[in-house]
């Protein structure tokens, strides 16, 4: 059966739907960043299925530091390097993309974005079994706020040969910003495809603020009757990577809204909190958009290909977060995930390797590092006190603040400061003494 794959010529022959080569899978191996948004330099050597190790989780990549330090920027770095041909008269608007420094002239200055992968194949007389590719995307500083994306002098990228099959499996990017909602009130989707390119408008949520996610009642009842086993397989999904106390049914009520058991009691769609329905409303996008391009007889297992999310932990309960992103890889195995989280414990769901951490050197640049300190399995307080986070107390500033004083009342002879300090330390102590 076909397999996604992104990055790879088209191979079969012109005009098939999903037209590449059947036994080819490809992931974005390593992203470089140049003078992009906030980064001066970074790169990342990402993992994806295919890379040969001993993770638990072969195919996740966690992002994590302060705000602003260029965690977001990283998810739109890789969307627009792999697919940057396909954003070309899209409706996409790079938005002060090039780094501006200051009251520097910007006009001139260029940021380069490049992704290296690799293609796995079964081995023939006419292909290695393991190949390199590369992708590179430029753009060029304008004086205001829009850049100007382009491809001159940039090597021949094989998405040019997909541009007018929007539909193909190859180059499978989707992407989720922080502001991620469901569409509630009616959504046309003939109209948004005029707006924007379908490639586009499967990352245009990185680029857009409150830009509305395709309901489940655009694509799930044609794909009912129309495959009925892909259906199935879709619900299945859905209901992988919730939690117990809610399944979703695939039934839709008098309202034309579909219909989920929480906690034994059948409630619509709208009638779920914001947590359950930002985390439904992406995941049931990315399996609409899956559905869209697999081809005849392709099942979703078989298709590869690369899912950002901004902000994982987005609305979800500490139970919920210490099992999303294992959840998520186990149900999709072929897929390479890009996670940002501000979440302890997320971070502590993963090894140390699939962690990046993102800070801001002396200069005002990001910097994008990996740290040898263990992440899988450590509480909160000790992920929050370590590099990951580097926080030198957990507790609230006041509280610090007002401990701080004590100790320094205790250091002067008050023996009432001194009894107050210790009480307020019961409990634990933390690095900083307060």
């Amino acid at each position: 059966m076909p397999a996604g794959i992104i990055g790879v010529p088209c191979l079969a022959p012109a005009g098939r739907r999903g037209s590449v080569a059947e036994d080819l899978i490809l992931y974005a191996d390593t992203l470089s960043i140049y003078d992009f948004k906030c980064f001066g330099k970074a790169v990342l050597r990402l993992h994806h299925p295919r890379r040969r190790n001993d993770l638990r989780l072969k195919n996740v990549n966690l992002v994590l530091g302060d705000n602003g330090a260029g965690k977001s920027s990283v998810l739109r770095a890789l969307a627009i390097a792999v697919l940057a041909p396909a954003l070309l008269g899209s409706g996409f608007v790079p938005y002060r993309l090039v780094r501006r420094s200051g009251q520097e002239e910007v006009d001139g200055r260029q940021a380069l974005l490049k992704v290296d992968g690799i293609v796995d194949a079964a081995e023939t007389e006419y292909r290695p079994s393991r190949r390199k590719f590369e992708l590179l995307a430029k753009i060029d500083a304008r004086p205001g706020d829009r850049d100007r994306l382009h491809l001159d002098s940039t090597p021949a990228t094989p998405i040019a040969a997909l541009l007018d099959d929007d539909t193909s499996p190859a180059f499978f990017v989707v992407g989720y910003g922080a502001t991620r909602r469901v569409e509630t009130g009616d959504y046309v989707p003939s109209s948004a495809r005029r707006a924007r390119g379908l490639r586009y408008q499967r990352i245009a949520g990185l680029f857009e603020d409150h830009l509305a996610l395709r309901p489940m009642q655009d694509w799930l009842p044609r794909l009912r009757y129309r495959a009925p086993d892909r259906y199935d397989a879709a619900v299945r999904r859905i209901n992988d990577v919730l939690p117990e106390d809610i399944r979703f049914t695939g039934e839709i009520d008098s309202n034309d809204q579909y219909l989920f058991t929480f906690r034994g009691v059948e409630t619509p769609f709208p009638a779920l909190s914001d947590g359950y329905k930002a985390f439904i409303g992406w995941i049931a996008d990315l399996l609409g958009h899956m559905t869209d391009v697999l081809p005849d007889g392709g099942e979703l297992d078989d298709l590869a290909g690369i899912v950002l999310v901004d902000e994982i932990d987005l609305h979800l309960h500490p139970s919920w977060q210490r099992r999303i992103v294992p959840d998520l890889a186990r149900v999709f195995p072929k897929l390479q995930f890009v996670f940002t989280s501000h979440s302890p414990i997320v971070a502590a769901t993963v090894e140390s390797a699939n962690v990046f951490v993102t800070d801001t050197d002396d200069h005002g640049l990001a910097t994008i590092r990996q740290l040898d300190e263990k992440t899988l399995g450590r509480t909160p307080d000790q992920l929050l006190l370590s590099g990951y986070f580097g926080l030198e107390t957990t507790r609230p500033e006041t509280f610090r603040k007002e401990a701080q004083d004590l100790f320094t009342r205790a250091a002067g002879g008050d023996g009432r400061a001194a009894l107050e300090y210790l009480e307020r330390l019961v409990g634990g102590s933390e690095r900083g003494g307060a």
